[in-house]
């Protein structure tokens, strides 16, 4: 099911490429770099939420929804958290692995070994988070996107992999081991 970014992506590319057959240059090239910045933005911002939401559903599914302490996890372990769950300079995603115990972050390691694909989704969720820092950190207006819009909609493709799979390890496997009790 396509979503937001994916939807955004199509847009963006229906505007730039009407300004270039348009043979309008200058409009082209600040809606081409407007939309690779939006672009990337728009996805960092998407898999925020995403995971976000992952972490509240992980603890309403372990604590039968009790409302203690999804507050206090709401308020304490995801608002303004985010960006502490990575080290997004890392090519691994072993420091989220590890905020759920050493079990989780061996099984998810030995996971990553085994599933090239996974590998690679982590690998360009990380580089979108890098990049989203850079463009936040070192002033949005000026700052130039080495990647087109293409590319970082590729890696936003290949980011989904590592998205669904957090939420399978995290909430839909254990909801199977809670039926199979």
């Amino acid at each position: 099911m396509p979503t937001i970014i994916d939807q955004q992506y199509e847009s963006g590319n229906t505007l730039v490429d009407y300004l270039k057959s348009q043979q309008q240059l200058t409009f082209y090239n600040e809606a081409e770099n407007n939309f690779r910045k939006t672009i990337l933005l728009s996805a960092a911002s998407f898999f925020e939420k995403e995971i976000s939401e992952t972490v509240i559903e992980f603890a309403k599914s372990h604590t039968g929804n009790n409302e203690l302490v999804i507050s206090i996890i709401k308020q304490k372990a995801v608002s303004r958290q985010y960006h502490t769950y990575f080290n997004w300079e890392s090519a691994n995603a072993n420091t989220f692995f590890g905020l759920f115990g050493d079990e989780f972050k061996s099984r998810m390691t030995q996971k990553v070994k085994e599933d090239e694909n996974l590998d690679k989704a982590i690998k360009a969720f990380l580089e979108i988070g890098r990049e989203r820092n850079k463009m936040v950190h070192q002033n949005f207006a000026e700052i130039v996107i080495d990647k087109t819009a293409e590319e970082i909609y590729n890696l936003y493709q290949t980011s989904i992999y590592f998205i669904e799979t957090i939420k399978t390890e995290l909430i839909r496997q254990n909801n199977e081991q809670a039926v199979e009790q």
